[in-house]
């Protein structure tokens, strides 16, 4: 994506891992939780009807999609922390350009276990 007005990238993310947080000091075990491992400013990405339609086809609610400029350290391993909410990266379609962006669709984090 070449084009992306820059005065609409004013919120702020968290890209991390869920990964062993503090030792519960009850048993000794650690607790699993976000860790955060860089921060960027992020745009929202508004969906046409067809994207949305397409992303239910493929049983994905809870869907968003941001615009961040171009950044290598982002891929799909990583969980993307917005406000309280905690979503993993589903896609990203990168441009590495010159003043390139990136439009990330995150899809809702589901703890298991």
């Amino acid at each position: 994506m070449k084009t992306y007005d820059v005065s609409r990238m004013k919120h702020r993310c968290q890209f991390g891992v869920y990964g062993n947080g503090e030792m519960n000091p009850n048993t000794g075990a650690f607790v699993s939780k976000f860790v955060p491992q860089f921060s960027l400013w992020f745009g929202e990405y508004s969906q046409t009807i067809n994207q949305q339609i397409t992303l239910t086809g493929d049983n994905l609610t809870d869907t968003k999609m941001i615009v961040v400029r171009h950044n290598e350290q982002v891929n799909q391993q990583q969980l993307v922390k917005v406000g309280d909410t905690l979503y993993r990266v589903n896609n990203v379609a990168d441009d590495d350009g010159i003043n390139s962006f990136d439009v990330i669709t995150l899809v809702r984090y589901q703890k298991h276990g």
